[in-house]
């Protein structure tokens, strides 16, 4: 009998709509941390909105637990089995196989442990089918503000974050904006098209009363139901043609190609799933047939002909961008080969691909078309390629997986999200959001394929958020209850605890970490560098695994005059970062301790870098006139004068200038 009341006791609490208001008000925090932007932390907008991210995971895990605990059984899909089997892989790689080269084992277990909470959490709360629509005007929501504020950029109203462009939102550049919000068009599209039923059942007042007789007696709390649907309805609506609008609008003057392609492209499913779209095929196709064959050839030319011109106009419109990230893919391919399987680790690009880039043009391979495009990117700009380069082939085939079951699953596995006694009505109205949802997730891997939105944590919350909701609508393959729920929710429980004890202290230092970094960081660019020195080495033993941290450490150091101490920060540097930066500073070093040939190797490397570069090949011939190797020194002033120049600027012309001089001494410019 006790146990009997308390089920239901669960039960009732599990299904009462505090809950789900509770839970989005969970889910409110963790959209909301895509506004953060701090100045106080080095990299203020990305910083910024990790730590918000994290203000909120406490909370969270306390909502968490307390759905957990009332839960008595959880239903696992193959979605759930794949998305454990990837964090177990994660984990294992990273810290048994490969032993974390490029990052902590610490590291590794905060990164599983907190988009795994999320993940739980969103997985476990949507079991209201409430709750998924709240999320869904959510995203609506945050997208709408986050465009707005882009057009308020756009007309000088708001300031933007970036120097040369002017709409950013709340991001770094147009690029991360554009793909942020191009997910939200295909959701606002959704709802436009499908017509969402809100609170399930039919909105027809009449149909309902007569379907039922003893709603006769209650017409007046019928009308007030429905008539609150209606309304709410109408709100959301509303906020679908907003969003829709300022969507469509902002995105064009942000120019980004990628986050153009993303949002048709989610777009393009969402219209292809509705019910009227097969029907219009079918009639397109027939109207075709029966055209005579001249002019269907006539036609399909046509198409392929409006199809290649917007594919090369795309191209042609920031063909250098375009070329460069074929390049980077090149490169990053061959860093793939060298261990196809299990990656190199997190990290292994900042690390490896700069250097691999310098190998590529000093064997020749790179040709002058290259070379002018070559740069030093913080990403490969495509998000498999990078899973690939650091998480191996094994990574890639459980991703495949995850989306292989979302988007081909069969018809008889179709969502079924509701509650045991829901209706047809609301069960299809389950299966429209999931095309919505569906939607979303495919703008956000069409753009991830040419770009880097998973370096940012508002796009990971976006990814996570989704996963979790599509993986409660497949088919349960597995039921957990009984004991096993129980042994469970009590290492659930430790481990919470553990974890908090742990993560806590570690994160707030790492913050506070951060503020030093951005404090050193202004110190250096007023030229104080003795201060700068002592706030980088306050912030190092937090920081000693980044290598863009030691990266500027070491440059510090090295216009502080610490010659010496400078290369020893360098050397590690250089095991989990590789730049121009580092080459050059340590040829700086080596010339100013007399170590000439370390420096000539140095600059060398630095030149192969990013051939197209003046300055690198400036310092060399420097290095060559100061250790008095004039031949050499003449040589790269020659070639620097006979290379096209990338950016003419007056530094530019003041070392052409220098550089005439050294091969003509008595010229005068």
């Amino acid at each position: 009998m006790i146990s009997f009341l308390y089920q239901n006791l669960t039960k009732q609490l599990l299904q009462h709509p505090i809950f789900t208001y509770i839970n989005l008000i969970v889910v409110t925090l963790l959209f909301a941390s895509s506004f953060q932007v701090n100045s106080g932390f080095f990299n203020p907008l990305v910083t910024a909105k990790q730590w918000g991210l994290e203000q909120c995971l406490l909370l969270l895990l306390v909502f968490y637990l307390i759905l957990f605990l009332l839960t008595k059984i959880i239903y696992v899909t193959a979605i759930d089995v794949l998305v454990l089997i990837f964090c177990g892989w994660y984990f294992v790689n990273e810290s048994l196989i490969l032993a974390a080269p490029y990052t902590s084992t610490f590291q590794t277990i905060f990164i599983i442990s907190i988009w795994g909470l999320i993940y739980l959490f969103i997985r476990l709360s949507t079991h209201r089918r409430e709750m998924l629509i709240g999320i869904a005007v959510l995203w609506l929501v945050v997208l709408l503000l986050q465009s707005v504020l882009g057009l308020m950029q756009l007309y000088g109203l708001e300031k933007s974050y970036h120097g040369l462009f002017r709409v950013t939102g709340t991001f770094h550049n147009p690029g991360p904006f554009s793909g942020f919000i191009a997910s939200g068009l295909p959701l606002s599209l959704g709802f436009l098209l499908y017509k969402v039923n809100l609170l399930g059942g039919s909105d027809n007042l009449k149909s309902q009363v007569s379907n039922n007789p003893q709603n006769h007696i209650s017409t007046g709390k019928w009308l007030s139901k429905m008539s609150f649907n209606f309304v709410l309805r109408r709100v959301v609506q509303s906020l679908a043609w907003l969003s829709f609008a300022a969507i469509i609008t902002v995105l064009p003057p942000a120019q980004s190609r990628a986050g153009w392609v993303a949002a048709a492209a989610g777009s393009l499913y969402v219209i292809a799933g509705h019910p009227n779209f097969s029907t219009l095929v079918c009639s397109l196709k027939n109207r075709f047939v029966a055209i005579n064959k001249p002019f269907r050839v006539v036609i399909a030319v046509i198409i392929l002909l409006s199809v290649f011109a917007v594919s090369f106009g795309l191209y042609a419109m920031k063909r250098g961008s375009a070329n460069g990230r074929l390049l980077m893919w090149q490169v990053t391919s061959l860093v793939i080969a060298e261990k196809p399987l299990t990656g190199h680790g997190t990290g292994a690009f900042n690390a490896i691909y700069m250097t691999e880039q310098a190998n590529w043009f000093a064997s020749g391979k790179g040709h002058n078309a290259q070379a002018l495009v070559a740069g030093s990117p913080d990403a490969p700009f495509n998000e498999l390629l990078k899973v690939w380069l650091e998480k191996g082939l094994i990574a890639v085939i459980l991703v495949a997986g995850i989306l292989y079951v979302i988007f081909f699953r069969k018809k008889d596995d179709e969502p079924d999200i509701k509650c045991p006694d829901a209706d047809d009505k609301t069960r299809n109205t389950d299966n429209k959001l999931i095309v919505c949802f569906n939607g979303a997730l495919i703008s956000i891997i069409v753009f991830s394929l040419f770009s880097y939105p998973f370096d940012i944590s508002s796009f990971v919350l976006q990814l996570i958020v989704l996963v979790a909701i599509l993986a409660k609508s497949g088919k349960p393959i597995l039921v957990v209850n009984g004991l096993k729920i129980m042994l469970l929710k009590l290492t659930v429980v430790i481990l919470s605890v553990v974890s908090v004890i742990i993560f806590v202290p570690q994160r707030q230092a790492y913050y506070e970490a951060m503020k030093i970094w951005a404090s050193a960081e202004s110190l250096y660019n007023v030229r104080n560098y003795r201060l700068a020195v002592d706030a980088y080495e306050d912030a190092f033993p937090i920081l000693k695994s980044n290598g863009l941290f030691l990266q500027m450490y070491g440059k510090a150091l090295s216009m502080n005059q610490q010659y010496a101490k400078s290369n020893e920060l360098l050397a590690l540097a250089q095991q989990r970062y590789s730049s121009q930066i580092i080459q050059n500073t340590l040829g700086d070093n080596h010339k100013a301790l007399g170590n000439y040939s370390e420096a000539e190797e140095a600059y060398t490397k630095s030149v192969y870098m990013i051939p197209s570069l003046l300055f690198p090949k400036y310092l060399l011939a420097k290095l060559y006139v100061e250790s008095e190797q004039f031949d050499k020194a003449k040589l790269v002033a020659q070639e620097i004068l006979d290379g096209q120049i990338k950016v003419e600027s007056s530094a530019t012309r003041e070392i052409l200038n220098e550089m005439k001089l050294l091969l003509h001494p008595m010229a005068i410019d």
